[in-house]
């Protein structure tokens, strides 16, 4: 039976890659500081207590697996200090053992600059600190995959998903008394790239099926839904049937805020994001799968739990202006 470690079980990409995998018939194990904490849906699976940042630990748990998902994302105030170790260890541990390494990248990677459509040959010219540290993981993996490991790397827009670990989606959109109100980073109008986490989980796990066919770096981008805030609202009104208030974010309020509540940090640093269109180009993907698993917007809102679904299609909202 295949099987897979998985590292960040509890959410995010770690968690919908693992519900994946076994809908799939993979055997499925993880390795977690607290297993207690283990998600109740993957009731069941093989757990190994330990640290990924210990390289003997995540040696011990990756012992006769053939894949690991690394879907760790420590908490944004040690994001910056622990991304690329905790990355290094599982890098290591997949050279030594031969294993295949699935990561989930972003786009903070690239430079507005350079366009609005990118594809996997495009410049990785990070403009965040963020964006730098990810490229500091990317290159690591490239390394990896000289040394004995395969990499799977999936470039993905911010997640749409129950437990996305991201915090975006679920910041803003949120019901108040007579629907659902939208904030808007950046102009309404603006495009900007989203991914279902379901649907990017389910991709993972189809490359999976196919490593053998991969190069031993296999870089892949899922373009997602490109949408503005307007068609955003929509789809919340067409998943809800209820009205949708459009609101710019109150942008007055972020540099107070951004020293003590990370989401503020974190929109101060990355804001060029809902200002600039950064899409992601999917020919290789399309062209290695026969099918990219896609869930309408409003359904994915509604699995989401984003908002609660009626089956109703009375499409209304409406965009409020403040200071």
């Amino acid at each position: 039976m295949k099987s897979a470690l998985v590292i960040g079980i509890a959410d995010g990409f770690g968690l919908h890659t693992a519900t994946a995998l076994l809908a799939t018939g993979w055997r499925v194990r993880a390795l977690m500081r607290e297993p207690d904490a283990l998600p109740a849906c993957l009731r069941g699976i093989d757990v190994c207590a330990g640290s990924s940042a210990s390289i003997d630990d995540v040696r011990h748990a990756a012992a006769g697996v053939d894949v690991i998902v690394f879907g760790a994302n420590p908490p944004h105030p040690r994001w910056h200090a622990q991304a690329v170790p905790a990355l290094d260890t599982a890098a290591a541990v997949a050279e030594t053992l031969g294993l295949t390494l699935v990561f989930p990248a972003n786009q903070q990677v690239y430079d507005p600059e350079d366009g609005s459509v990118f594809d996997e040959s495009a410049r990785l010219h990070p403009v965040s600190r963020n964006g730098s540290i990810q490229q500091r993981m990317e290159s690591r993996l490239r390394l990896a995959s000289r040394r004995g490991a395969r990499v799977i790397v999936l470039r993905t827009g911010d997640f749409i998903g129950a437990h996305s670990g991201s915090g975006w989606s679920e910041a803003l959109i949120r019901p108040v008394l007579r629907g659902y109100r939208l904030l808007h980073p950046g102009p309404a109008v603006h495009i900007h790239t989203w991914a279902n986490l379901p649907d990017v989980a389910r991709t993972a796990s189809c490359l999976l099926a196919r490593r053998d066919e991969l190069p031993d770096f296999a870089e892949f981008q899922f373009s997602g839904y490109r949408i503005s805030f307007w068609q955003l609202a929509e789809a919340v009104s067409q998943a809800s049937g209820k009205a949708v208030e459009l609101r710019p974010f109150p942008k007055r309020r972020l540099n107070p805020l951004s020293a003590r509540i990370p989401l503020a940090r974190e929109l101060k640093e990355m804001g060029y994001l809902w200002e600039y269109e950064i899409h992601l180009k999917d020919d290789r993907l399309r062209a290695t799968l026969n099918q990219v698993p896609h869930t309408p917007l409003p359904e994915a809102l509604t699995v989401a739990g984003l908002v609660a679904g009626t089956g109703e299609r009375n499409l209304h909202w409406s965009y409020v202006q403040t200071a």
